[in-house]
């Protein structure tokens, strides 16, 4: 076993890097703690299932959607939501592929806004990992055309103009027409929790091009530690087909996510005092209505436009930045066959349900906003005194949603509630909680020695050999999902570490 590099993890930052790598002559281990996903099958299991846990392959040591104790040792305020999957091609599975660029303000929250972190980048030195990361995951609306605005964004566009707020379509990473070997959109409407013919992107895409270029995969086979010796990290531990192993290389890339990475650290004694502090994510204000008139939902991608607009601005010294998604799926817990199991329970049946469900759900209208959160030290994963199936601590998670994030979120509600009221909708219903069931970021941030855990250029101010990519190095979680952020980035360190044959 005989490796130039290691990749933990094969989301779209391991797979990017290991693609990279591979294809510029290294011979590079992707090292993976779940199993493959077989698309078809996936798509049964949700068919049959109706839920998301139905989909995907799932162990014991993750967690799951709407059991936030499962796997997490919650021991802050409010539960932690953030929900990822241990799979070849890691959460892009599940996401809903919104795809913006940070802002400038993004990266400058302390020196814009008095709070927050300055990045140790400016997005000009991004820009053009943004352009070849957007080329790369198909991104409609930059690299493809855009995808069309729904009947339902319209009609909420409408309604949203008196308040001069603007409607436009959001770039996404799905296809808009044929491209990269995958079909155009078909507007299945379950791109959470998956694309069932793969028009969307997902990391899978990337593994293959990892593998076509010489990589290596080892799936279902998870980490559980990381080994040093003179300064150095010299071996990655781990259980493949039962048997703990060690696996060595000049290079090591830890591409887990803003869990997984500093709980391995920790775990493995190679963390810094900042190691899993500054936990961040996006918590998600979810409104539900009745329009007065149809506008029928599912019929495109879950997401197709949204309002910008309350991204930036003088209010962030105060408030969190926001963007508003029109969601295209109806409610949360409005799909028609649940609506008929209810309508059932009332003692609707034959023509009349028939009549009834559709009357119903071609009438439901959902928005979301996604509110940034700070970098705060005291929101943390550390380890836990619970074990998981293999003797490792569990996460322990230390969260609070901060007044500058709720009081975006109130904002969002009256952002919502005025949109319902210009379009005459009834049953108008805010969630009281606002999760965040994907977007994570910070615990592993990036900046200067003595502040950080890496530098801008990803590499660990401890260990010389050891890189950290993905979200867990943002000092900010900024405006945008971070995916395409994640990409970007993964792309400038392969682009870095492979121009160089020795770290």
């Amino acid at each position: 076993m005989d490796f130039e590099v290691v990749v933990i993890g094969s989301g779209v930052a391991g797979s990017i890097c290991a693609w990279k790598l591979a294809a510029a002559g290294r011979k590079v281990l992707m090292i993976e703690a779940g199993p493959s996903v077989d698309r078809r099958q996936a798509v049964e299991r949700f068919a049959l299932g109706e839920k998301a846990n139905d989909t995907y392959p799932m162990g014991p040591d993750q967690p799951r959607f709407h059991e936030p104790d499962r796997y997490f040792e919650q021991r802050g305020r409010e539960p932690f939501t953030a929900v990822y999957e241990k799979v070849v091609g890691g959460t892009t599975w599940h996401w809903l592929a919104t795809t913006l660029r940070f802002l400038e303000s993004d990266l400058r929250m302390k020196s814009r806004f008095g709070v927050g972190q300055d990045w140790p980048l400016r997005l000009a030195d991004l820009q053009p990992y943004y352009a070849e990361a957007e080329k790369e995951l198909g991104v409609a609306g930059a690299a493809l055309p855009p995808l069309p605005a729904t009947y339902l964004d319209q009609q909420v566009a409408l309604a949203a103009r008196k308040f001069g707020y603007r409607v436009e379509v959001l770039p996404a990473a799905r296809n808009s027409v044929d491209y990269d070997g995958r079909p155009a959109c078909r507007g299945s409407a379950t791109c959470f929790p998956i694309c069932p013919i793969g028009a969307k992107y997902d990391a899978s895409v990337h593994v293959r091009k990892a593998l076509q270029a010489g990589a290596t995969l080892w799936s279902e086979t998870p980490v559980t530690r990381l080994l040093t010796r003179d300064g150095r990290v010299t071996a990655v531990e781990c259980r493949r087909a039962g048997e703990s192993i060690q696996v060595s290389a000049p290079l090591l890339i830890l591409a887990a996510n803003a869990v997984e990475s500093p709980r391995l650290l920790l775990h493995s004694g190679l963390a810094n005092g900042w190691t899993g502090r500054f936990l961040m994510g996006m918590a998600g204000q979810v409104s539900r209505a009745l329009a007065p008139r149809p506008v029928w939902p599912f019929r495109s991608p879950q997401v197709v436009s949204g309002i910008t607009q309350f991204r930036d601005g003088p209010f962030r010294r105060s408030r969190a930045g926001f963007v508003v998604s029109i969601g295209n799926d109806g409610w949360p817990d409005g799909a028609p066959p649940m609506v008929a199991r209810q309508l059932v329970e009332r003692g609707f049946k034959g023509k009349e349900l028939q009549a009834a469900v559709r009357e119903h759900v071609s009438r439901q209208l959902l928005l979301v906003s996604n509110c940034e959160e700070l970098p705060r030290p005291e929101n943390r994963i550390s380890l836990s005194d619970q074990k998981d199936s293999l003797g490792v601590p569990r996460p322990r998670v230390h969260f609070a949603l901060s007044r500058y994030t709720l009081d975006s979120i109130d904002e969002s509600v009256l952002v919502h509630a005025r949109i319902f009221q210009e379009m005459g909708a009834s049953h108008v219903l805010h969630y009281e909680q606002a999760d965040d069931p994907a977007h994570l970021a910070g615990t592993c941030r990036m900046g200067e020695r003595g502040q950080s855990v890496v530098d801008s250029q990803l590499r660990s101010h401890e260990w010389p050999n050891l890189y950290v990519v993905g979200s867990a190095v943002f000092p900010t979680a900024g405006t945008a999902p971070p995916t395409l952020t994640v990409a970007a980035l993964a792309l400038r360190c392969a682009e870095m570490l492979a121009k160089t044959r020795s770290s």
